[in-house]
């Protein structure tokens, strides 16, 4: 028995011996690959190879954001161009359009038909890519109506090489229409004062000179009508100015007093003239929105110059009527009188500032030559219209159409 347990102890000792070796092995090979792994860590890191790789990436991303900031100020170049209200065209050096604003298309490359002819905008992108230098140019068109442009060319460079050229094209034509209007008014307003003045000067020259009371008398009231009329002349120049420079605030107005106050201020004038006014019941429910001032304004100077016209007979008073309808979209002031008419040829220019159709007549009235100029411009203010429908000898209708009030 003591020989078996000794055996067995030896063979207990020799098996505790192999694990402990066979445990140290393992660990031995698994340092081993663990120190071969770090090795080859290192290498592929110190591989030039390999660091080429990252910082092809690295230039690859910074490309990428690159690209993507360039397309995004690309893209608010381009809208905001396109978004001009004037119109934008560029060329390559050659001459070649290869950018177009929706403003440009009007007049670039489009078909003849429809727009002007583009040769004078290509002469001149033309003649300052070859000169490199920028320049400008001012014509009208005719075709399919009248319209003045200007262009602005100017060349682009890259460094010292040409690019091309980008022209700037405004369409001008109200500016200039504006310009002309505004000449035209300063020229008859000096017009219009430098008449009476004149007879103003005279009149007082003559009534200095003069011993006889009668002349003196006469020519007293021819001065003090020479002052009116240009004390009238100055008040329609400010009511015209400031009916064209106010906007109507949507204040609702009782044409039945707009009516009333109108007629009280000619009334004098109509009696003086033998003329009588006649209004018809304005209807309850007839309101406009806008500024009370400009519509009563707009209605004296209709029935004020109702009055001046109108013919009187021999065995009757002449007669202005006034009626007010109210018909959808329209509240309609109409003012007829039983004048002289208006000869058609002069119907489409009775609006016109100092327009006048019979002149002599006019000076004899004291009319200015704008009253139906600012009823022109109160109904624009208004979003409303004014006509007229005249038959010589047989007296004329103006109709003055407001929105009504809606609130």
């Amino acid at each position: 028995m003591d020989i078996l347990r000794a055996v067995i102890d030896a063979l207990l000792v020799v098996l505790v011996v192999v694990l402990a070796v066979g445990a140290l092995y393992l660990w031995k090979r698994n340092q081993s690959m663990a120190s071969a792994i770090e090795r080859a860590t290192q290498r592929i890191g110190s591989n030039p190879q390999h660091k080429g790789e990252a910082a092809l990436t690295a230039g690859i991303e910074r490309i990428e954001r690159y690209l993507a900031r360039a397309e995004r100020e690309r893209a608010q170049l381009v809208g905001s161009l396109e978004a001009a209200q004037f119109g934008v065209a560029a060329t390559d050096d050659s001459g070649t359009i290869t950018f177009v604003n929706p403003a440009a298309t009007d007049f670039v490359g489009a078909l003849h038909g429809d727009v002007i002819e583009d040769g004078r905008i290509k002469e001149l992108i033309d003649s300052v890519v070859l000169a490199r230098a920028p320049s400008e140019l001012e014509f009208e068109t005719f075709t399919p109506v009248r319209r003045v442009l200007r262009l602005y060319a100017a060349p682009l460079e890259y460094g010292v090489e040409s690019v091309g050229a980008v022209v700037y094209i405004e369409d001008v034509t109200d500016q200039r229409r504006t310009n002309a209007i505004r000449r035209d008014f300063i020229a008859n307003v000096g017009h219009e004062l430098k008449t009476p003045l004149g007879a103003l000067s005279v009149l007082a020259e003559t009534i200095a000179d003069s011993d006889d009371a009668t002349v003196r008398t006469r020519l007293g009231g021819r001065l003090s009508q020479e002052s009116r009329r240009i004390s009238n002349l100055i008040d329609d120049i400010l009511d015209l100015a400031q009916v064209e420079s106010f906007a109507a605030a949507p204040e609702p107005i009782a044409i039945s007093e707009v009516i009333s106050d109108a007629a009280s201020q000619v009334q004098l004038a109509a009696e003086a003239a033998g003329v009588v006014l006649f209004t018809e019941p304005v209807p309850a429910d007839a309101f406009v929105a806008g500024d009370r001032r400009q519509v009563v304004t707009a209605v004296t100077n209709l029935l004020d110059n109702a009055v001046k016209y109108t013919a009187v007979k021999e065995a009757d008073a002449g007669k202005v009527r006034v009626r007010v309808t109210v018909e959808e979209p329209w509240v309609s002031i109409e003012v007829r009188d039983e004048g002289i008419g208006i000869p058609e040829s002069h119907l489409d220019r009775i609006f016109e500032r100092f327009y006048r159709v019979d002149k002599a007549r006019s000076r004899e009235t004291g009319g200015t030559g704008l009253g139906l100029a600012i009823v022109r411009h109160v109904a624009i203010n208004h979003g409303g219209e004014v006509s007229v429908s005249s038959e010589e000898g047989s007296g004329s209708t103006f109709t003055l159409r407001l929105p009504p009030f809606s609130g």
